[in-house]
């Protein structure tokens, strides 16, 4: 928080202490944090604010760079950290944003697919964490798919949350049903910095987490004709994008049944790659005038910025859109971190980073210690130096909203991909290896071509089979490796 507030912070401290001395109560709920928890936070910890896009995929070899169309939080981030190998843990809505809120993968989570949203663990999550140390929570924009609507998000102080859509959507403000009118990704900015100005009134430190719909796709008929793409702002419907589809894949014998299955086109790709684009130049603006607002507070300096992204998205890529795939448009997500004086500066385009690392990292930029009953992290905080040399995701098949897509599991060096796919039953139905250096656009299964020669040795595929298996299980730092 900024000197200011700190000052003021230093007012309430022999009432504090007082407090501290008064019998105590019974236990506080684990979704509300105590008074003098309160009070003892207002006088030190770190802001936190966190910008979560839906389905922005990252820089990926022979394509663009969905961040040169938001040139201003670019800008804001320049004097923070780029990671260019960043990855999620599940390529679907709610079990990777589970996952980065939890700090544990979907297998130990048990959000596993976009029908368990009620699974979710709030009591050891992102807000919940927060919300016991003492800060003022807030998030304005989308929680989990299917999160019961008749409950508020646990342990936000105030809520606006979204489902979807992008004009005059329903909503729910602190659990009262209505419509948050307007463009939603303008309308939950505006919402985000209210929040904002009212945390910095007071004299706790803040976390929001910020969460629009921008740039997810819609249904959109017109004269009878229906497609699929993102819709932007009207001032941005013409904006110019340049082409952006993906690298079609001219042969996918290699691939597994559900991959040949697609054959969603280049120009469909351009479509919805150029629609998304001009959806995130709202997202970029939003971005820019919260900043402004921290920056003109004084609350920039004091303020851990994280800008990330749920999913990444295929524009064609192997003949198919949407994410739900171990292939890298599905996997890659920007994540820009801005934290002066703790993160350097510049673009880290080694380290390999996951979704589950957020959560440790702002809990330790928090100075927040998880109770001692809380499960343990799966992932490990920006702020130390890496152990990790292999991402892990893992995608179980989702009756309910996309049956067509088997579960599968996958393991990624800086080097080689991985792959098993499984059946009902859980046995295995392919198997996929690719040399990232040779074959960064995935076109080449050595696994699945007609060739046995190209085929890795059989004990280089029995550990990366066996590294596979200890990661679907692992738990805490065992899935560090």
């Amino acid at each position: 928080m900024s000197h200011t507030r700190r000052t003021r912070a230093a007012a309430v401290a022999a009432l504090l202490a007082l407090t501290l001395l008064l019998p105590s109560g019974p236990a506080p709920s684990v979704a509300e944090a105590p008074p003098a928890a309160r009070a003892a936070a207002a006088l030190t910890g770190t802001n936190v604010f966190i910008y979560h896009l839906d389905d922005l995929r990252d820089a990926f070899p022979g394509g663009i760079d969905p961040l040169q169309y938001m040139p201003k939080a670019r800008q804001w981030m320049s004097t923070g950290r780029r990671y260019t190998q960043s990855f999620v843990n599940d390529p679907a809505c709610c079990p990777s944003r589970a996952s980065m809120m939890t700090g544990r993968y979907p297998h130990n989570n048990g959000v596993l697919d976009q029908q368990s949203g009620p699974q979710f663990p709030s009591q050891y999550s992102l807000a919940c964490y927060f919300d016991r140390a003492g800060y003022a929570t807030y998030i304005a924009g989308k929680f989990l798919t299917t999160w019961p609507k008749t409950q508020r998000p646990p342990c936000f102080d105030h809520s606006t949350v979204i489902w979807g859509g992008y004009n005059n959507v329903a909503s729910k403000v602190d659990g009262m049903a209505g419509t948050l009118t307007g463009y939603s990704t303008t309308s939950l900015g505006v919402r985000g910095r209210e929040y904002l100005t009212q945390a910095m009134a007071g004299t706790a430190p803040f976390l929001l987490y910020e969460t629009p719909h921008a740039p997810h796709w819609a249904t959109v008929t017109t004269n009878g004709t229906t497609t699929r793409r993102a819709i932007p702002e009207t001032k941005y419907a013409t904006a110019a994008v340049g082409q952006c589809a993906g690298v079609p894949e001219p042969d996918r014998s290699d691939k597994p049944a559900y991959v040949r299955n697609m054959n969603y086109t280049t120009a469909q790709g351009q479509t919805m790659c150029a629609s998304q684009m001009r959806a995130i130049m709202t997202a970029d603006d939003q971005f820019d005038a919260t900043m402004q607002l921290l920056s003109n507070r004084g609350e920039l300096a004091d303020t851990l910025v994280i800008l990330s992204s749920d999913n990444g998205f295929l524009w064609g890529e192997h003949g198919r859109w949407e994410k739900f795939t171990p292939y890298e448009p599905s996997i890659r997500t920007p994540l820009l971190v801005r934290w002066p004086g703790h993160i350097t500066t510049g673009t880290d385009t080694t380290r390999l980073v996951t979704l589950v690392d957020i959560l440790p990292t702002v809990l330790a930029a928090a100075g927040i210690t998880p109770p001692a009953a809380a499960p343990r992290l799966d992932g490990e905080s920006l702020l130390a130096p890496s152990a990790r040399t292999t991402v892990y995701a893992e995608y179980d098949v989702d009756e309910g909203a996309n049956p067509t897509i088997p579960s599968w599991r996958m393991i990624r060096t800086r080097t080689v991909k991985y792959v098993h796919t499984y059946n009902a039953q859980g046995g295995i139905i392919a198997r996929e290896y690719y040399n990232l250096n040779d074959d960064p656009n995935e076109h080449t299964n050595l696994l699945g071509d007609s060739s046995t020669t190209n085929n890795p040795p059989a004990a280089t595929l029995t550990n990366l089979a066996s590294r596979l298996n200890a990661f679907a299980t692992c738990v805490g730092t065992d899935c560090v490796q």
